[in-house]
Parts: C-alpha cells; sequence; structure tokens
C-alpha cells in the first residue's frame, strides 16, 4: 500500500505556511534578549562602520560611530577581538537601523526577532520543497515541515538566535539547491548553490561541510559509475563561484582571504574562551573538552519529540541497511547495484552520509560543544529529512488503506500535542525536554544549562515590576552569569527608569534573580551564594522545570 494514495489539497500547505507565518507575526515580541543578538548587533554596526569608512559619507558614518559606541557592554571589545563570524545578516540590520533611525532598543531587538522568524520561515518552505522534491507527495511532505517547525527548541531560538537559526536556514535552502544539482547538473542550479552554500559558510565555518561533501560524493560518483566528465567545467565553475561569493559575504575574508580563513578555521575548532566554561551536564560540571563522546546525541535525544526520534531510528536504520546490502551487491532491485543510482535514493544516501560522518567526526575528535546542541541546530533538517524517510517506510508496510489512515492520523495527533505543549510552555519553547528525561527525581535545572543565554530575564523583571507598582525605585541583583542589562531594553521607557541593577552587589538591593547559572563560568565560582537576609518568593516553572527563581529583601517594605 503506498502512501501516495493519500491526497490532500494542494492548498493545505498554503494555508498551513499561512497560519505559521502570521504566528510569528504576532508573538514575536513575546522572546527575550539573547547574549549573541547583543553581540551581533554591535558586529553588524561593527562591519557597517568598516564597510562606510571607504565613502564620503561622513553623516552616516558619524551616526554609525555613535551607535556602535552606545551600543556598551562586552560586545564591543568581544567583536574586535573575535571578529570571525559572518555578518551578511547582521549588515542589513544594522544598515537598516541606521538609516531608518531605530533608536529605542525595544525597536532594534523586535526587528532582530522579526527578521530571524522570517529566515526561518524561508527556510521551512525550502525543507517542504526539498521533500516534495524527493516524494512528490503533498501529504509526507507537509507531515515532515510540521515535524520541522514543531521541533520546541528549534522554534524557540527561532525568533532570538542570529547564529544557530540562520545557519540551519541558509543550509536547508542550499540543500534543495544540492538536490536539485545532484537531479540535474546545469548551470542554473550550480550557481544557485554555490551562492547558498557561500551564504551559509560566511555564517558559521560548518557551511563548508556541504560543498565538500558534494565534491566528494559527485567526483566518487563519476569513479564509480566510469561517467565521462562532461560536467567537470560546471563543478569546477561552481567551486570557483563558491570561493568567489563566501569572500565577498564574509568581510572579514577581504583583507586576506587564505590566511583569515585558517585562523577563523582554528578559532571555531578551538574557541579561546572555553578554558572559563564548566560545562553542567547530567549534574556534574565538566570542561568541554571532557564532555562524555555521546554528548551531542544524548541532548538530540532527550530534546527532541520522542516520535521524531523513533521515527528517525527507523529511517535511519532503513537507507542504512538498504545501501549496505546494495554495497554488498546483495540486494535486487530495478535500480542496480550501484550506490549513485537512482535520483531519489541517492539524496537518501547523501543525507546518511553527511549526518554520520558529522557525528563520527564529533565523537573522534571530542569537538568542544557546549550549551546543548545548538551549535548544531543545523543537524536538525537532517534528522527530520531521516525521520520522515521512517513515515515512509512504515507506510509502505501497510497493506490497506484502513491501517494508512490510522498511522497518518497518529502522526497528525502527535504532532498535535507537541503543538499544544508549545503553546502551553510560550514563550519558553527553547527549554523543552521530552519524555525520556525524568523530571521528578532530580530537578532539571539542577542537572543541565536551561536558560544559559538569560531569556527569562525580562518575564523576571515584568514580575517584579507588577509586584512593586507603587514604587518610585526596584534595586535588583543578579545571581547569575551575565546581569539584567539587556533583558531591560524590552520595557518601554518608564520602567526602565524605575529598575536599577546593581550587579552582584546583594548588600544594595531589593531583589535578586538567580536562572541557576553562576557555576557555568568558573570565574564566578562561590560567588553567588544568596545572603540569609532574603527569602525566596516565587519561582518560574515551565513544565515542571524550574527557570528562575526570585529573592526578596525580608525587611523590604
Amino acid at each position: 500500500m503506498s502512501p501516495l494514495r493519500i491526497k490532500i489539497s494542494n492548498k493545505l500547505p498554503l494555508i498551513l505556511f499561512l497560519i505559521f507565518f502570521l504566528l510569528g507575526l504576532f508573538t514575536f515580541k513575546n522572546f527575550g534578549i539573547s547574549l549573541d543578538e547583543e553581540f551581533h548587533r554591535s558586529s553588524g554596526l561593527y562591519w557597517l562602520k568598516y564597510l562606510f569608512s571607504f565613502t564620503n559619507f561622513d553623516y552616516l558614518l558619524d551616526t554609525i560611530n555613535a551607535k556602535y559606541v552606545s551600543s556598551k557592554g562586552l560586545t564591543i571589545s568581544q567583536v574586535e577581538e573575535d571578529p570571525y563570524y559572518g555578518v551578511i545578516f547582521d549588515l542589513p540590520l544594522a544598515f537598516i537601523e541606521t538609516i531608518f533611525g531605530f533608536n529605542d532598543f525595544k525597536e532594534i531587538f523586535y526587528l532582530k526577532h522579526l527578521f530571524t522568524f522570517f529566515v526561518f520561515f524561508i527556510g521551512s518552505i525550502f525543507f517542504y520543497k526539498i521533500l516534495l522534491n524527493r516524494y512528490s507527495n503533498n501529504l509526507i511532505s507537509l507531515i515532515g515541515t510540521l515535524f520541522f517547525v514543531l521541533s520546541p527548541r528549534i522554534y524557540g531560538h527561532s525568533f532570538y538566535n542570529p547564529k544557530d537559526i540562520i545557519f540551519l536556514s541558509l543550509m536547508t535552502i542550499a540543500l534543495y539547491f544540492c538536490f536539485k544539482t545532484l537531479e540535474k547538473i546545469n548551470f542554473k542550479n550550480i550557481f544557485l548553490f554555490s551562492i547558498f552554500c557561500a551564504l551559509a559558510t560566511s555564517q558559521r565555518i560548518w557551511g563548508l561541510l556541504l560543498p565538500l561533501s558534494f565534491l566528494a560524493y559527485y567526483f566518487l560518483g563519476t569513479l564509480s559509475l566510469k561517467k565521462d566528465l562532461k560536467f567537470f567545467p560546471l563543478i569546477i565553475f561552481y567551486f570557483f563561484s563558491f570561493i568567489f561569493f563566501t569572500i565577498i559575504f564574509w568581510p572579514y575574508l577581504w583583507s586576506d582571504p587564505l590566511s583569515n580563513l585558517i585562523e577563523a578555521f582554528k578559532y571555531f575548532s578551538n574557541h579561546p574562551h572555553l578554558d572559563n566554561i564548566n560545562i553542567l551536564f547530567n549534574g556534574d560540571y565538566i570542561k568541554p573538552n571532557s564532555l562524555p563522546f555521546y554528548y551531542i546525541l544524548y541532548w538530540i535525544s532527550i530534546t527532541t519529540p520522542i516520535l521524531y526520534v523513533i521515527l528517525f531510528l527507523i529511517g535511519y536504520l532503513k537507507i542504512f541497511i538498504r545501501f549496505f546490502l546494495k554495497f554488498l551487491k546483495i540486494e535486487k532491485n530495478n535500480i542496480s547495484y550501484d550506490l549513485w543510482r537512482g535520483s531519489q535514493e541517492k539524496k537518501d544516501l547523501f543525507i546518511l552520509l553527511i549526518f554520520s560522518l558529522i557525528i563520527f567526526y564529533l565523537i573522534l575528535f571530542n569537538s568542544s560543544i557546549f550549551t546543548g546542541w545548538r551549535h548544531l541546530f543545523f543537524l536538525n533538517t537532517f534528522i527530520i529529512y531521516i525521520a520522515v524517510h521512517g513515515v515512509y517506510f512504515i507506510s509502505l508496510q501497510l497493506n490497506s488503506l484502513l491501517k494508512l489512515k490510522a498511522f497518518y492520523s497518529l502522526i497528525v495527533f502527535y504532532v498535535t500535542f507537541v503543538a499544544y505543549q508549545m503553546f502551553m510552555i510560550h514563550p519558553f519553547q527553547s527549554f523543552y525536554f521530552n519524555i525520556l528525561l525524568n523530571k521528578k527525581n532530580f530537578p532539571i535545572h539542577k542537572r543541565f544549562e536551561i536558560d544559559y543565554w538569560g531569556i527569562s530575564g525580562t518575564n523576571f523583571l515584568k514580575y517584579v515590576l507588577d509586584a512593586e507598582k507603587n514604587s518610585e525605585k526596584i534595586l535588583i541583583a543578579s545571581a547569575s552569569y551575565g546581569d539584567l542589562e539587556r533583558s531591560k531594553k524590552l520595557l518601554d521607557k518608564k520602567s526602565r527608569d524605575k529598575i536599577l541593577l546593581v550587579g552582584q552587589e546583594f548588600t544594595k538591593a531589593d531583589y535578586i534573580y538567580t536562572n541557576f547559572t553562576s557555576e557555568v563560568d568558573k570565574k564566578f565560582d562561590n560567588k553567588y551564594e544568596i545572603p540569609s537576609n532574603f527569602k525566596k518568593i516565587y519561582s518560574l516553572k515551565v513544565a515542571n522545570i524550574i527557570v528562575y527563581d526570585v529573592y526578596i529583601r525580608k525587611n523590604l517594605k
């Protein structure tokens, strides 16, 4: 019984994408500011200043300089010391902020939220197109896209993570054009593929994986099939086009492309700030280079909806076994023994190989990944793709239309349940854990980093403001890594003026906030013990997970 027998209206994907877009449009202001958003704002202004230094637009340059200097905090020094990050999306936002006179922090960061979500939205459309290209069926493509969008952690980050979500989206778009190129090598496909590979690489150096994998795959396939090299000129064009656009999109490379690329690679391979970091993992503080080999797989398995995990395992095993048998030349089918034949099956092999090689590399070289798996969110595209293949495989085993409809109804029910869970924990979808993690016997906030970016800070400030409506000044200290300065920026001016942040000077504070990240950085060990003259009055809980605690001075009237 083929799952392709079940048809849906062509209008349904359009309707659901419209709902998804409107949902983001009406909720993007509900999310807090991440530390990286501040960094990328400053990075955009820094490189915009650099670009305009070559022009005669003195007025704009003065405006940019003033904005850059005013974006105070650690971000300025970080940008100047760590100029390795791509800014292809930071620059346009910095330009918009400057040209249109955005001066209120709320406006600036809400713009970033909206833009990040919009890029993710476009990425989800291309993921749908990837699946449609693979299966030529609206239903299975739409189910896969729902998996993609309704991945709680990914969705939560899609508003305030300007690194990993942008990169995930660009890699997804690049993968689409990679598939188009695998189907048909022509100038249009090669050109678009090179542009989006360059955009992805300029965002994160992990983007090199896709062009390198494609080139290796092409040449191995060519050699295996003993094909002539009639497409070789186009492949060479792709290679140089990719290099050209990567340099164009990444200003850091302009002065010395090769040397600076090597420096960037060294920086990301051995992050200099990791020496100061202790990672909270399963209740223990561990150095990034001493984390267990299963760290990434463990994080993915406990933060991805359980049905997606099960379907991924089924899909992975099916693809692996199929190609293993073909490799051994045991399986006979109408495609041939060859690994590189079959316009659809070779896409599955390509996805499987890239995902497996990345995981193998991370385990073998003990790569320093920290704060969960956000640095590898782009793997979600591969995970969901393989999970969808699991759906497809199970569908093929069902021998009646009734069983097939029941199976898809079960999937829709589960996806609806995940959507309900996301609604209940909004706007903290990025704190999601699945049922594999026991949340009762051992508090989750004592086992894992929950709010390492301080996303909950604005929520806390609003809580205090509501409790102190009649107060003229509220003195607040933070008993956690980082301060509340950026969280304060999302409040209205009257509220910002009312709040006085005193850092870690607890003796001056009326309230103390902690989101339990105090021991993540070794520089602050033993510094954040709550004084005895404070009492806990409130804990924000999200799905039985404590996100932050609020303490008040006992003698406060």
